[in-house]
């Protein structure tokens, strides 16, 4: 039985002065990795899935863990932030078993396969898109030392010629695919944790239970699951869950759908299934704000949700169009408003730094998020990710540094032409603290801290830690 090491790098391996924020950040696993192996081991493989990200795991560390396994092969699964460290993983198995064949999966290498190979000669082999069927044939065409040409999804090299080839087919009845493997993830589910002040109480687990998105917003990366909007049948998601409920005791689940309320029909089925089995359980999602309404918003409340994040991005209307956001800020307000009505926990997406952003725009920005009544803020820098059809805009423009390992969302790469790069990080700091310092959320949080004892402790593990760098 030969071996593989599925293996989700970090963005970046932590570092002691940081340490004290480890308590606080989201350590959920990649759902990805998780359904790949399922298949692989339904295969005939053994695997391992090596989690660096969500258990902290040092370079050393995960290179240690995979060579210990002494596998045939080894994937990495990789963002565009974190592709610079699957590629030091590559080199470095390279360097001590150069036998071994690494194979490079996920957004950045379905986004920009030929760049990705240019760059990293490390990286044997690739998969583009989806990956459960694509991966296993790759395999079954390397082991019985065919060509592979005809193997779709494939990136490999010819010599000096990279080959991408033709892309599989979307998974059609996604209810074929097996559970994902939660049992070959190491101490599930105590080592993996929604983000502080997410949840009341853990074991928490999280759950994709669509693929595919049908907007078309400039700034989102659609290469892997496209625009084409895919769901597991309400049957299996309600099997999941009882399963994750029975085996594991979670508490929490989180939805990781793009958008979990595409289909309104199939949530009505799915909420409904929930409320009338009795399965307590509470459960995030992300939502649009044209996607729901009062009615609806009751149901999901009945099925066990406990906080939607909406997906508003900018309170510039100019904005919004430029990025086909296709919503109206009035449907923000009223779409928090319904949240709150309904006993949910509202959080608001946003972003800043757009081409067409100013100071106006800013104002805009927090003007809508200070009227609506969210209960969270996760604010980030607009980052143009590959694939994005505003990182075609933004290679144009002198304000955009391309360095993919700091392209994660939290750091200020690109900078409209109006704003610098310093005016724009002033701003991000002015938005959360008057989010932030007001008596409502303060007493808020206060609230959920005297809820939730596990969050408690979290906040004492950090503040703890943080003392000891002092």
């Amino acid at each position: 039985m030969k071996t593989i090491v599925l293996v989700n790098p970090p963005y970046s391996f932590w570092s002691p002065e940081k340490n004290y924020l480890r308590p606080f950040i989201g350590t959920l696993p990649s759902l990805g990795l998780l359904s790949l192996a399922a298949v692989l081991r339904d295969r005939g493989y053994a695997v391992k899935i090596i989690e660096s990200a969500s258990l902290g795991l040092t370079f050393s560390q995960t290179l240690e863990n995979i060579l210990r396994e002494n596998p045939c092969y080894v994937g990495l699964s990789c963002t565009t932030a974190s592709v610079d460290n699957a590629a030091g993983i590559a080199q470095a198995i390279k360097e001590v078993t150069p036998k071994i064949l690494t194979f490079v999966g996920g957004p950045h290498i379905t986004a920009i396969p030929r760049e990705t190979f240019q760059r990293y000669p490390f990286f044997d082999y690739g998969v583009i898109g989806e990956g459960e069927r694509a991966f296993r044939y790759l395999l079954e065409a390397i082991e019985e030392g065919g060509g592979l040409k005809g193997v779709e999804s494939a990136v490999f090299r010819e010599g000096e010629r990279i080959v991408i080839n033709p892309r599989r087919k979307f998974i059609e009845n996604l209810d074929e695919l097996p559970f994902p493997a939660y049992d070959l993830l190491p101490s599930f589910p105590g080592s993996y944790r929604l983000p502080f002040l997410n949840y009341l109480k853990g074991p928490a687990a999280s759950v994709v239970s669509s693929r595919g998105c049908p907007q078309v917003c400039t700034f989102c990366d659609r290469s892997v699951f496209g625009n084409r909007y895919r769901y597991f049948s309400e049957e299996y998601l309600f099997d999941l869950i009882s399963y994750l409920r029975r085996q594991y005791g979670i508490e929490h689940l989180a939805f990781a759908d793009d958008q979990f309320a595409a289909s309104r029909p199939r949530l009505v089925r799915f909420c409904e299934k929930i409320a009338r089995a009795g399965l307590k359980i509470r459960w995030n999602c992300d939502a649009r704000v044209d996607s729901v309404d009062s009615a609806l918003l009751k149901l999901m409340k009945k099925a066990g949700c406990w906080m939607i994040s909406y997906g508003i991005e900018s309170g510039s209307p100019e904005i919004l169009a430029g990025i086909h956001k296709d919503i109206r800020l009035d449907q923000v307000e009223q779409a928090a408003h319904w949240t709150k009505e309904a006993g949910i926990r509202a959080k608001g997406l946003f972003m800043i730094g757009y081409p067409e952003e100013t100071e106006s725009t800013l104002r805009q920005t927090l003007s809508l998020i200070l009227r609506c009544p969210f209960d969270e803020l996760n604010l980030s820098f607009l980052t143009p990710y590959p694939g994005t059809k505003i990182y075609e805009q933004a290679k144009r423009s002198p304000g955009f540094t391309e360095d993919w390992s700091r392209m994660n969302a939290l750091n200020c790469i690109f900078h409209p032409q109006a704003l610098s790069v310093g005016a724009l990080k002033k701003a991000y700091a002015g938005l959360i603290r008057k989010f932030y310092m007001r008596p409502r959320i303060t007493f808020s949080y206060l609230g959920l801290l005297g809820r939730s004892p596990e969050n408690c402790s979290r906040l004492a593990a950090g503040i703890s830690r943080w003392l000891l760098t002092r």
